[in-house]
């Protein structure tokens, strides 16, 4: 995937997508599949905000059941199964534990009945159905679970993703099937006119709705600027959509028309890390005093413990954790553990905004709290812009499904018949592998055989990238340097910054440890010490001053330093 911005300006697309999250990245390549000429464009790079910053897990959610919320269960559901198949070394199975104290708010009977049901809407097989346990059972597998009130206990089902690699394989598969993808790349003006429509004949062609008898304005072209070069681009479609998350009404305010309505509200959700408490198990558990669960899941021999869910109105650029963020999400936790975690255990945090659909009603008394707020997707459509459509809402876990049904919103108004192969059966980059556990042990030792790479090394690239773990260490016979260990890294190699750099799109420090790396997060407060080194190799490859190659690796250690 090579960034080539000028290519915007040489094409007339038939969809332009805004915004490089995973939704936007889903939706782009479903329309390659589709057969259609397509953009993607994003500010920032592939996954900077909230598809970084989530709970790394592709689940059903099994909150949502008490909120009714059945088809929504359903379809993530069916879409971790879907995943499973298409991209194996990026949804991994893992229990979940869930403990019932005396004082939780739901019985063993009521677990019991909800997980039944649970696992009617679809799991991975009969070993990925819950079990209920006994309380010396729950605390055999998790010793540090409290048993002081424990009732009983539960095992259930979900799985473990890198939302920031799911995300950039949905945009690597865009472009492998003719998708022009770019990141930072930033939409400043919207291009709006009446003239393509008249007498009430849509300028989109055959099956267009929602246009009045005088025709509706129409997105023609916006004006982006690359802002890596500052050189402004100008794009062209036929239809746009904002996918654009937290910044999905500003997108909108560029449309002459806005009434300065909204569409989303944005929420909070702060995530810390911490040394491993639970082993390889994830526990849910309640939150009595508000209602709410919290989610602890094993995460790089770590463990990742979120979230809150609180209403935000500040600049999504800035969202960060606050430390009564810290202090709910230990208090919530050392409800359930024997001996408590300590503030100075936390290794470091992140935060990150939830992009909800706004319900019809609200504002105004009688809103649902931010966690009653539904997690569906919702296309919203303006009247003063008839080719253009916004993504409200919407989840990690059921982004190829959104992508299937705005695609399929769009193709008959731009009169084009769906025709190609089915997102539901083509797996990403790096999911031809077959079983997977099989594949990691074959792959390793094939690693370890042609590359000579320690074969934790090894385990690590294949569970990282896949069936594309070549791909990775096949430099390594021109230049035995790039097999060397990162400074104050386990196991990252520097042929990964290379292959970044390469064939990833990666155009900066953080692009790499913290969205390419598979590492995510605790690269920014674990692996520190690789950053003069991963600088140096970017600075090599894309031929930074001296000065420059400085100035990145200071700001990645100041934005370290706020973070928390």
């Amino acid at each position: 995937m090579n960034r080539e911005p000028e290519v915007l300006s040489k094409t007339k697309f038939d969809l332009a997508v805004i915004g490089g999250g995973v939704n936007g990245a889903a939706i782009a390549r479903e329309a390659a599949l589709a057969g259609m000429k397509v953009a993607l464009v994003e500010a920032r790079d592939f996954a900077s905000g909230t598809s970084s910053r989530s709970s790394k897990l592709i689940h059903g959610g099994l909150r949502y059941l008490k909120q009714y919320e059945f088809q929504l269960v359903r379809e993530a559901r069916r879409e971790r199964r879907l995943l499973a198949r298409v991209a194996p070394h990026l949804v991994k199975p893992i229990p979940f534990l869930l403990p019932i104290y005396a004082g939780d708010p739901d019985s063993p009977l009521k677990i019991r009945l909800g997980l039944t049901l649970y696992d009617l809407f679809g799991g991975l097989g009969k070993k990925d159905r819950h079990r209920m346990l006994s309380v010396s059972d729950a605390v055999r597998r998790v010793p540090r679970l409290k048993r002081e009130g424990l009732r009983k206990a539960a095992v259930y089902y979900d799985s473990l993703t890198d939302d920031a690699r799911l995300t950039l394989e949905y945009a690597l598969d865009a472009a492998a099937r003719g998708a022009v993808v770019v990141n930072y790349t930033e939409v400043r003006a919207l291009d709006v006119s009446t003239s393509q429509v008249t007498g009430g004949a849509s300028a989109l062609g055959p099956g267009a709705q929602g246009y009045g008898p005088g025709g509706a304005p129409e997105v023609v072209r916006a004006e982006a600027v690359d802002k890596l070069s500052g050189k402004s681009q100008e794009i062209s479609a036929r239809f746009w959509v904002n996918a654009t998350g937290p910044w999905v009404d500003h997108l909108r305010a560029l449309l002459p028309g806005y009434d300065g309505s909204k569409t989303v509200r944005l929420t909070k959700g702060t995530h810390i890390i911490l040394p491993s408490l639970s082993g390889p198990y994830a526990i849910l558990a309640p939150i009595p005093s508000d209602g709410r669960v919290f989610v602890l899941m094993p995460w790089h021999r770590c463990s990742l413990l979120g979230t809150t869910d609180t209403d935000y109105d500040g600049d999504p650029a800035t969202v960060r954790p606050e430390p009564a963020d810290v202090e709910y999400l230990i208090a919530a936790v050392n409800r359930v553990l024997a001996r408590p975690v300590e503030a100075g255990e936390v290794v470091g945090a992140f935060a990150g905004l939830r992009a909800l659909a706004v319900e019809p009603g609200r504002p105004g008394e009688g809103s649902p709290s931010p966690s009653e707020n539904t997690r569906e997707y919702r296309f919203h459509e303006d009247p003063w812009a008839g080719n253009f459509i916004s993504v409200c809402g919407g989840k990690i876990t059921t982004a190829r499904s959104l992508g299937e049904s705005l695609v399929a919103r769009i193709a008959p108004r731009l009169g084009i018949a769906l025709r190609g192969p089915s997102s539901r059966h083509e797996v990403l980059p790096g999911g031809q592998t077959g079983p997977f556990e099989v594949y990691v042990d074959y792959a390793s030792w094939e690693a370890v055989r042609m590359f000579k790479v320690p074969i934790e090394i090894a385990e690590r690239i294949v569970r990282t990238y896949g069936s594309r773990w070549r791909e990775i260490l096949e430099p390594v016979r021109d230049d035995a340097s790039l097999a060397e260990v990162l400074p104050g890294t386990p196991s990252l190699l520097a042929a990964e910054v290379e292959f970044a750099i390469r064939s990833e799109m990666a155009v900066s420090v953080e692009d790499f440890l913290l969205r390419r790396s598979g590492l995510g997060w605790l690269s920014r407060w674990k692996l520190r010490g690789a950053v003069p080194r991963v600088a140096e190799i970017f600075a090599s490859r894309l031929g930074w001053s001296a000065e420059r190659r400085i100035a990145e690796a200071d700001s990645f250690a100041r934005s370290t330093a706020q973070s928390l």
